[in-house]
């Protein structure tokens, strides 16, 4: 099914990191899960979990994977 898409809006085409991690963001701030939180849960430093959901930093989709196991979430792509 086609999207449609007012005069003013624009289909935006991101790598897939960059929106696993705002769907790992998204997911904390629902959970009210802080940086500091998520990083007890997996055993790493808060410093690494500000990283991993800063949209400048490089980050391998397997890491945000664990951090989305760690809320109890899992991180699925398709192809579709």
């Amino acid at each position: 099914m086609p999207l449609h898409f007012g005069r003013r809006e624009r289909l935006a085409d991101l790598p897939i990191s960059m929106v696993a991690k705002a769907l790992l963001l998204n997911e904390m701030l629902a959970n009210n899960v802080t940086s500091s939180k998520l990083a007890r849960r997996m055993a790493t430093t808060k410093q690494e979990i500000d990283r991993l959901i800063d949209l400048r930093h490089a980050t391998k989709i397997d890491r945000i994977g664990k951090a989305m196991h760690a809320l109890g979430r899992a991180l699925e792509i398709v192809l579709a």
